[in-house]
């Protein structure tokens, strides 16, 4: 399809989202009606091969989560016979089983699995999300032929392979993994050789992808990453020589999961912080909800609706949603938390500190209470040589730190049911050895980000094992390289959180 043409195709499905929904469950509910997950669900339906009509799906199917549909997934992993005298059963499609991808590693150290089929809906959507994005980037930033290499920081992880036979690996890998004709079309334009980005070290491959865009700098229009942390990661590695690579605008990526295209950022010029994604009618079918709803369902992502391109909704990203009410900090609150706490630290310290990473564990234990992590860079050289005094310093600054973190933690703290918050001070490289850890259990490194709310105790072991004995970590913290505990908050804070919409 010409450029053009899938332009105005994209354009055209944003005109009448109400009515592209309504088609796009319409056909899934057609095509999928005998799948043994929606039969469950429709007891009330006695023909089954019969049409679904859409509110008999809305009332008689609930809102789901993947522990839902784990034992379907379980089955098709492990290759289960699912047929009987009356022929095959399809547990959650009726379109073949492809492979599956890896979801996101954000929350758990163990990636889930998402089944991909080879199904017409769900192709035709990816190649309008991926090929449309690719346009809309062209239409911003014509190609030059004299400058047409991109260093991308991708690496396409192992592949492994379920009990059943069927191949895993992450969804942004699954061209590389593909035809010969894909493969060559896509390493064409790439600084990195096939054999960089099919290896098995990230190190290795960051180290690689790095001098392959040195050599190749001249040449070099785009510098790329699926997630942000990836390029954090390896500005880091040439924190002082970045500029050497060169000097592109930093723009904002699309809305995609593993499950489906979710939305596509249609106005690339825009900061990443300011990018926003028109959603894709055709791709799946998407229900809002307000967050604060008191239905008993799971969110992933929490985005806000500020307004609408054509008629699709203009999504803004705001942040991964709490999974239980007992979640009283959110990732908005801790975000405005560090930046609170990393000027003030900055102002009493009197010199230039930056924080790393940082994440946060509600510990349920007695007393209950917040335990946040931080990873400051070059924190044993700052610290070190004054020990007592820094300890002093950043107590102080941790007033800050708890007056951001939002009004259902203070409301708590106000009635004393939960003791002032743990600040963990970590070695440099914690957060490099959890992704590490991550790795070694299962996890694809390019599908990886650091978790910023952790609800797998799993985690915090790790977070917690980079020190020595827990008595000690006060006063050898530094000298044996492991976490500074600081403790004992007296402000409270005043300011209302907002709740958002999804």
């Amino acid at each position: 399809m010409a450029d053009d043409a899938l332009l105005k195709q994209l354009e055209e499905s944003t005109k009448d989202v109400a009515r592209h929904q309504a088609e796009t469950l319409h056909f899934i509910l057609q095509h999928q009606r005998g799948v043994r997950y929606l039969q469950r669900h429709l007891h009330d339906v006695e023909d089954h091969n019969a049409p679904i009509e859409a509110a008999i799906f809305r009332r008689s199917v609930p809102l789901s989560c993947y522990d839902d549909y784990a034992d379907y997934i379980n089955q098709l992993a492990n290759g289960d016979d699912c047929s009987d005298d009356r022929g095959p059963h399809h547990l959650l499609s009726v379109d073949p089983l492809v492979c599956f991808f890896y979801s996101s590693v954000t929350t758990s150290m163990k990636p889930k699995l998402i089944p991909y089929f080879d199904s017409a809906l769900s192709k035709a959507a990816s190649y309008i999300a991926h090929q449309g994005s690719a346009v809309v980037l062209l239409s911003f930033f014509p190609p030059r032929p004299e400058v047409n290499r991109r260093l991308a920081f991708i690496y396409a992880d192992s592949v492994t392979t379920t009990k059943g036979g069927f191949k895993v690996m992450v969804a942004s890998s699954f061209p590389l993994h593909s035809s010969s004709n894909a493969k060559s079309s896509l390493f064409v334009s790439l600084t990195s050789p096939m054999e960089v980005i099919l290896g098995s070290n990230v190190e290795h491959q960051t180290y690689c992808h790095i001098l392959c865009g040195l050599k190749n700098s001249d040449s070099i229009d785009a510098i790329h990453a699926p997630y942000a942390i990836g390029l954090i990661k390896a500005f880091r590695v040439l924190e002082s020589k970045w500029e050497q690579l060169c000097e592109v605008p930093l723009l904002g990526g699309d809305y995609f999961a593993s499950e489906c295209c979710v939305a596509i950022n249609m106005d690339i010029k825009q900061p990443p912080d300011l990018t926003r994604f028109v959603m894709l009618p055709t791709a799946a079918y998407f229900k809002f909800l307000p967050f604060d709803s008191t239905e008993n369902i799971v969110v992933g992502d929490i985005v806000r609706v500020v307004d609408f391109y054509n008629s699709s909704p203009l999504l803004e990203f705001v942040m991964r949603a709490p999974k239980t009410s007992y979640e009283i900090v959110t990732e908005v609150d801790l975000i405005a938390a560090m930046e609170s706490f990393q000027l003030v630290l900055r102002n009493i310290m009197g010199m230039e500190i930056e924080i790393v990473e940082f994440t946060n564990f509600f510990d349920f234990g007695l007393p209950k209470r917040l335990k946040i992590f931080i990873e400051v860079k070059d924190c044993d050289m700052i610290l070190q040589d004054k020990l007592r005094e820094s300890i002093v310093l950043v107590r102080k600054c941790c007033s800050a730190l708890e007056d951001s973190l939002g009004s259902i933690y203070k409301v708590q703290r106000d009635k004393g049911e939960i003791h002032p918050l743990s600040l963990s001070i970590l070695k440099c490289g914690s957060f490099d050895r959890l992704l590490e850890v991550a790795i070694e259990n299962g996890a694809p490194a390019s599908q990886y980000k650091p978790p910023k709310m952790i609800r797998n105790r799993d985690i915090v072991d790790v977070m917690e094992g980079c020190s020595c004995d827990y008595k000690l970590r006060i006063s050898m913290c530094l000298m044996a390289c492991s976490p500074l505990i600081l403790k004992g908050i007296t402000r409270r804070p005043v300011f209302n959180r907002v709740i958002y919409m999804l």
